[in-house]
This record gives C-alpha cells, structure tokens and sequence, in this order.
C-alpha cells in the first residue's frame, strides 16, 4: 500500500539508516548494494505508478528499507516461512526476502491485488536477484496455509490485519507489524474481538512508531481459533 507524504521520518538520516543495517540487522555490503538497486528502480517506476508517497524517496533507507529491515531479528530465528500483505512496492516483503538469503529453506509470499504494483513487485525481485512468491490477489479471496510470519506495512488497522493474519498464524506463528504512535488504542480496540499476547518494541527507523509483536492469538467468539 502507498504510504501517506506526511509519515516522513525526521529521526535519523540516511546514512545512519544504513549504518543500522549493517551494525543491527547484520546487512553485508553486499546486501546494500541489492538495496540500491531497489532504489534506483523505486525512483524510475514511482512517477508513474502509485507505490510510495514522492516525498518519501528521499527518505529511501530510513523510511523503507530500515524500518522494513527491522522486523527481521523480531522474528523467531527458526522461522522460515512468511507472508506479507498488501506488498505494495515490496516493504517489507522484497527487503526481508533479501535478508532471508541466509536462510536457503526460507519461503516469502507477497499478496498484492493491484496488477501494476505486482509488475513492479516482480521487476523488483529480478534486480535485486531474489525469489519471492507473489500473489496477484485480494487476502480475503487467498486460501490461507499455516506460516510462521505474517508481516505488512501501512495496511490496514490492527484489528482488521488479525482477522486477516490468524487464519496464516501456525499455532507458534507470530504476527509482526510496523506501527505509529497509536498503538496502545488498537491494541484496547483489537482486545475487544481478539484475545493475545503482544509485545511492543522501540521502532530503529522513527522514534514515534514501533513493530508490534502479535501471538498466541484466537477469536474470542471461537471463529479463528489456532
């Protein structure tokens, strides 16, 4: 999904985003150059398909690829199998599939409904020389399998992504998603239909946002149990 122009991140500049990618995340000089070649091909497609919000490409590793990267290492170690929904221009899915190349078992799925986003998404993948699984489709209309993580970035509220991410959740999945400073409310709100366990950790990339971790997690009215 597109992110709104006005979540720009003022925390951190570009050149500590990348320096936390090495020191934090563990992303060898290598993996930038991988980055760098999303980047460029962010910055030709952006103009002409709706991907990201323009003022943000400045922001490109701050604003994207850190505050994407940083779900990895929240992840169980052992976790091999993920879903992003609503990939959009590939954060998080297409930067976790990159730092998952260690993991030669490991196997992404991307959901995206729009056609031009996943024409982008595919391009994407070639550039950076990573494999993906990419759905050209709505969530509700994918037949889900039991993964490990479920991600996604800007999509939807807290309640409404676990009425989509339970039904993936393996019954020692977690759910991880980047948040903002609203936090605390959609959690009381998700609590209302959903019982949980979350934690909630400090986001690298913006000091006003954080990924929150979602497991343990069933219906309250026994729809969605795991």
């Amino acid at each position: 999904m597109p992110l709104p122009d006005n979540q720009i991140i003022g925390t951190i500049d570009e050149l500590q985003a990348q320096e936390l990618l090495v020191s934090h995340i563990g992303a060898s000089r290598e993996t930038l150059d991988r980055f760098r070649a999303y980047q460029s091909l962010l910055e030709k497609w952006a103009p002409r398909i709706n991907l990201v919000g323009a003022s943000t490409l400045p922001y490109f590793w701050s604003r994207h690829i850190l505050d994407s990267a940083q779900i990895l290492p929240l992840a169980p170690p052992n976790a091999v199998s993920w879903v992003d929904f609503g990939s959009g221009a590939g954060f998080p899915g297409l930067v976790l599939a990159v730092l998952l190349e260690n993991r030669p078992q490991s196997t992404l799925f991307l959901i995206e409904a729009n056609t031009k986003r996943c024409a982008f998404l595919r391009e994407a993948a070639r550039a950076m020389e990573v494999k993906v699984e990419i759905i050209q489709a709505k969530i509700e209309d994918v037949a889900p399998i039991k993964l490990d993580v479920v991600t996604a970035r800007a999509f939807t509220s807290l309640d409404q992504l676990m009425t989509y991410a339970v039904p993936w959740m393996a019954q020692s999945g977690h759910a991880l998603f980047p948040k903002g400073q609203d936090i605390q409310a959609e959690l009381i709100k998700a609590s209302t239909r959903w019982q949980f366990q979350s934690i909630i950790y400090p986001s690298l990339s913006d000091s006003r946002g954080c990924v929150v971790k979602i497991f343990n997690c069933h219906s309250k009215l026994g729809l969605c149990q795991l």
